[in-house]
């Protein structure tokens, strides 16, 4: 039995507030039709066999959820050079290597790479989401149903 409180009606968003990608798809999962519970591992620690359990449902290694990018252009070395326990540090200490969110519905988890990817993990279509200009540039797309949702 796994430590992640999975459940079909709970949307989990796992994300950094320093990843422009995470916080551009905060609003589209907020407005989500089911209760969604946000983690920004900038200011709450995920416990590292979650990070492990969240490695298994995507069928990654965990390295594999990280920017190796980001982690390149820092001054740390090539990924290679890392084991499991080495990886756990390294999110724990420098959360900003998730510049993609990870979503998890239930027993689905994504690691999201794109904006559109959102919608199919969370079974939402964004047709109820303010698109005025304002709202676009300031990535403020309120529900416009004037529904409140669970959080």
């Amino acid at each position: 039995m796994g430590q992640l409180a999975t459940d079909n009606k709970q949307l989990i968003f796992i994300y950094s507030e320093e990843s422009n990608l995470g916080k551009r798809l905060l609003p589209y999962v907020q407005n989500a039709d089911k209760a969604v519970r946000l983690i920004n591992i900038n200011k709450e620690r995920i416990a590292d066999t979650i990070w492990l359990e969240i490695a298994a449902m995507l069928n990654k290694d965990i390295g594999d959820l990280f920017d190796t990018d980001y982690l390149n252009s820092s001054s740390m070395n090539s990924n290679s050079e890392f084991n499991v326990a080495d990886w756990l540090k390294i999110i724990d200490k420098t959360p900003s290597i998730l510049q993609n969110p990870i979503a998890i519905n239930g027993t689905t988890a994504k690691i999201i790479k794109e904006k559109r990817e959102i919608f199919s993990v969370y079974n939402t279509t964004g047709a109820n989401f303010d698109k005025s200009p304002t709202a676009i540039k300031y990535a403020n797309h309120k529900d416009t149903t004037g529904l409140k949702r669970a959080m």
